[in-house]
């Protein structure tokens, strides 16, 4: 009989990426699926303790024994959901509502020829959007000015511009009236975490070879890299973290395994 030789198992590597981030007591939360993560890479470094031998002439290697090991990696993703740009900002995210409730006499001090933005207070820095029935008065005196010859608006993003050669020469207090319309809309805030910790699934779907699905039950996300907020070109947005996998108190660092097969 002739001798049989190992088929090569090739691998192109494809799936869906979860992260389960640890609440403060370090519990399992729920996995948040990232959606489109082109590459996840885990790199593995070891470091050995030597010894040497000064019995002869030679000084030899005797003894070498593995003493650490370090699992670092790479993920990238491009899916730019809110929820995922708050975790690339180690921040929150939440839906916010916008009630419809009419304002006046939002009080600022205007320069001619600047831009203000409505609403914007410490609470809600952005301001709001998408208004109706702006208007503009001088607080001195209630004088209404007039759109398109003293300032200009712009609804969707809630801008106002005060008009150079309008009614308002210099540096002028206002009252700024508006009508926001009722909706709800996705909010992001940075926090103060420099990391995330969690498990990290990847479900595989591979476009060459046999699936096998890996999970990293402690691991640490960690913000790397650049976030385009403008960009000439069309690359589309990613976003990379950096990637340690660690060892738990009662399991394995990385666990990998094949799919059942009924027979």
């Amino acid at each position: 009989m002739p001798i049989l030789h190992e088929k090569s198992q090739y691998l192109i590597a494809r799936g869906r990426v979860y992260f389960d981030p640890y609440d403060a007591s370090e519990q399992l939360t729920g996995e948040i699926d990232l959606g489109n993560c082109p590459g996840v890479a885990l790199t593995i470094a070891t470091e050995k303790a030597e010894h040497f031998s000064s019995q002869g002439g030679l000084r030899e290697k005797d003894g070498a024994w593995v003493v650490q090991v370090d699992r670092t990696g790479t993920l990238n993703c491009d899916n730019f959901s809110p929820q995922n740009a708050a975790l690339w900002l180690s921040g929150t995210h939440e839906v916010k509502s916008q009630a419809a409730t009419p304002v006046t006499g939002e009080e600022r001090k205007v320069l001619p020829g600047r831009q203000y933005q409505l609403g914007a207070t410490a609470a809600n820095p952005l301001g709001v959007r998408n208004v109706t029935d702006v208007t503009v008065t001088l607080k001195s005196g209630g004088t209404a000015l007039v759109a398109g010859t003293d300032y200009n608006v712009d609804l969707a993003t809630g801008r106002v511009q005060i008009l150079a050669g309008g009614a308002i020469a210099v540096s002028t207090d206002v009252l700024f009236g508006y009508k926001p319309v009722a909706a709800t809309y996705d909010a992001v805030k940075s926090g103060a975490s420099a990391e995330l910790t969690g498990a990290l699934r990847i479900v595989s779907d591979n476009a060459a070879g046999g699936d096998r699905d890996w999970y990293l039950p402690k691991v640490t996300l960690t913000p790397n890299g650049d976030l385009p907020l403008i960009a000439e070109g069309t690359d589309v947005v990613a976003m990379e973290f950096g990637l340690e996998a660690l060892k738990p108190a009662n399991a394995e660092a990385i666990y990998c395994n094949g799919r059942p097969v009924a027979v």
